[in-house]
């Protein structure tokens, strides 16, 4: 396959970064011909095996001729859908919902607008992702197992821990949910109650001010090459991870850590108890609430004083990071673009614009290709109307009357479980009246939603009692 990535920037150390890069490079290893595209120079912290191009941006014009292209920051992923069919599938390749992030709020609209592009086939890295984008987009993602580097993340002699305890924290204190000031808390509560210990910070960023007022120690390392960083796990005798929610989606350097046999304290949030789906248990970390330095301070104090609970958490974090697996990952991920490109269809999106019509004034050819897509179903014939329906979101429509079409035209086709999708958008981006939460009822009942149906015609007769199709609707459905 002809593959290309799109990467904003690759000049800066990020670990979703980091891990499309690595894609690339096996992807390149195994046969495909890839190309990475990014509007920064080549990143100085490793090697890039494939082709790579410096450009403005991702127009059209500025990719080439493929079988894939993949969006990875959600600011990419339009570029792909639109880039064309000679440019290949769009592939959107998620590695954490930018939408949960709190300085993303302005944002949030064209973040979720984004999400909702037809034709883009999402693959996640993590159940908590694939559940996330069913639940609020009706995507229907591929997940894939993400992955480490077990050739950098090996795994050291346990450790006793000497005089001062080792305690690891990776990341930038700028990224308010990353939460690092809790894990900082937590060390001074730990330190303030005896326990000897030394903040070991890894980061890609200077440190805030924040940072050097502590009454513990710390040993810095800023900017560490990734194949750098097993040696840094390897010194530590505990690894924190302080993420505070949803924001989060994989983390690496908890597993990256794991792989080093190093004992593990992690936030109770849903990535991190995820990977219970992996091993069956969830007895390679000592799990904390978020933002509770107490209850962190406590963890490091037990784990640094009970060898029994280093041994387990040690043991039991190998297990889990053995799971995730750069050719496992990459077979998967493989696998995934050739169905994609396989399933692909060959229409191309029509461009946009506004003509001129008889009169003075010019015509808008978006209302012109809305009545042309009614007037395909009204002739029976779904697929030509979905052909119009889907060209215009792809050039950015992206209104409630255009999803509503494009549900009613999948319905049509018995594509069900797309027409789901279709009017939950529809609703997302439009009015919540009684016929929309109806529409969207039968078709959930359709695809054998029971539960979603029965929620969808209650939602519409609170909002019109006298619904009788609701009503009716809601009568047939079998007792809960």
């Amino acid at each position: 396959m002809r593959i290309t990535w799109l990467l904003e920037a690759v000049d800066q150390l990020w670990g979703g970064v980091k891990v499309a890069l690595e894609d690339a490079n096996w992807l390149q290893r195994r046969g495909h011909q890839v190309t990475v595209l990014s509007k920064s120079g080549p990143p100085a912290w490793m090697q890039i095996e494939c082709a790579f191009r410096r450009v403005p941006d991702f127009r059209p014009e500025n990719l080439p001729p493929g079988d894939v292209v993949i969006g990875t920051f959600w600011t990419t992923v339009p570029w792909a859908a639109c880039a064309g069919a000679d440019k290949g599938v769009p592939i959107h390749f998620c590695q954490g919902y930018e939408g949960d992030f709190p300085e993303h709020a302005a944002l949030r609209d064209r973040i979720e607008a984004v999400y909702r592009l037809p034709r883009v086939h999402h693959v996640t890295i993590a159940p908590y992702l694939t559940k996330l984008l069913r639940d609020r987009f009706g995507v229907d993602a591929h997940e894939v197992d993400h992955v480490i580097d077990h050739r950098v993340h090996t795994p050291g002699p346990e450790r006793e821990p000497g005089s001062l305890l080792r305690v690891g924290i990776v990341g930038p204190w700028q990224v308010g949910w990353k939460d690092l000031p809790t894990g900082y808390a937590a060390c001074d509560l730990a330190h303030r109650a005896g326990q000897k210990l030394v903040l070991v910070r890894a980061t890609n960023t200077a440190p805030a001010p924040e940072e050097l007022k502590t009454s513990f120690p710390i040993e810095w390392h800023q900017k560490l090459a990734p194949s750098r960083m097993g040696d840094f796990y390897r010194s530590l005798d505990l690894f924190v991870a302080t993420s505070s929610g949803n924001e989060e989606g994989f983390f690496l350097p908890a597993i990256e850590a794991m792989a080093c046999g190093v004992p593990t304290i992690l936030t109770d949030i849903p990535c991190f108890r995820g990977h219970e789906a992996k091993v069956g248990h969830t007895r390679y970390a000592l799990f904390v609430p978020p933002r509770d330095p107490a209850a962190m301070a406590e963890a490091i104090v037990l784990a640094g004083a009970m060898r029994d609970v280093r041994t387990e958490l040690r043991t039991s974090g190998l297990e889990l990071a053995a799971c995730y697996h750069l050719d496992r990952h990459g077979e998967q991920f493989e696998a995934v673009l050739s169905r994609c490109v396989a399933a692909a269809a060959p229409a191309a999106p029509t461009p946009l614009r506004l003509v001129s019509g008889t009169g003075a004034e010019p015509v808008d050819e978006t209302r012109l290709q809305l009545e042309s897509a009614n007037a395909c179903m009204e002739a029976g014939d779904p697929n030509g109307a979905l052909e119009i329906w889907d060209a215009l979101a792809a050039n950015g429509c992206d209104d409630e009357a255009l999803h509503v079409g494009r549900g009613h035209a999948l319905h049509a086709l018995d594509r069900l479980r797309e027409a789901v999708q279709a009017f939950r958008v529809a609703l997302a981006v439009g009015a919540r009246t009684a016929d929309a939460h109806n529409r969207l009822g039968v078709v959930l009942f359709q695809v054998g939603d029971v539960r979603g149906a029965r929620d969808h015609f209650e939602r519409a007769l609170m909002l019109q009692p006298d619904h009788g199709d609701a009503r009716a609707n809601l009568a047939s459905l079998p007792a809960a």
